[in-house]
């Protein structure tokens, strides 16, 4: 199994017109499948299968936050799902309104879970400055002995109620036994 890290620095690059989030090259981080910006906001899909390290990781202050990633994990252990997000429309009140809805998808294509709508930041002020947030409600996932092998697939959609505007993004899994 191969091990890998995502970096997300909370630096702040000016020339920069939206909302992004910043590698640890000070550089815009791009678009990709489970990471997107709009001019409203940018939130990113995390797996990881170790969530302990990833929030003791999230309350250690530093320039940048780390969330150990696999490519392949095996049924039994764990996989923790977390949506990153970076800015937010706020109401008049100064409130983000985001919210994320889950589906999981086994490998033979059917749908292994249907998560209703939860929230990532709801009726809360925006982190302060170019910060990150974290999602408040976030899942844990276990592929259990008697389940598929293969390819897990994450879907969530993300939307800001407050300026009308969502996000579709999208990770997978290989599950080995």
């Amino acid at each position: 199994m191969k091990t890998g890290v995502l970096s997300i620095i909370l630096l702040f690059y000016p020339s920069i017109s939206l909302a992004s989030f910043i590698g640890p090259d000070q550089k815009p981080l791009p678009e990709t499948e489970f990471r997107k910006c709009t001019p409203d906001f940018c939130v990113e899909l995390v797996l990881t299968s170790d969530s302990e390290l990833a929030l003791r990781n999230w309350n250690t202050p530093s320039k940048g936050v780390y969330f150990p990633t696999k490519k392949d994990i095996k049924k039994g252990q764990m996989i923790s799902v977390f949506i990153i997000f970076k800015a937010c429309t706020t109401t008049e009140q100064g409130y983000c309104r985001l919210t994320q809805q889950l589906t999981i998808y086994q490998p033979d294509g059917k749908v292994y879970s249907n998560i209703p709508e939860s929230e990532v930041w709801y009726n809360k002020k925006p982190p302060e400055g170019e910060s990150i947030g974290l999602s408040v409600d976030y899942v844990k996932l276990i592929v259990e002995p008697n389940e598929q092998v293969g390819t897990y697939t994450f879907n969530v959609t993300v939307k800001d109620y407050v300026s009308d505007t969502t996000a579709y993004l999208s990770k997978s899994i290989n599950v080995t036994e």
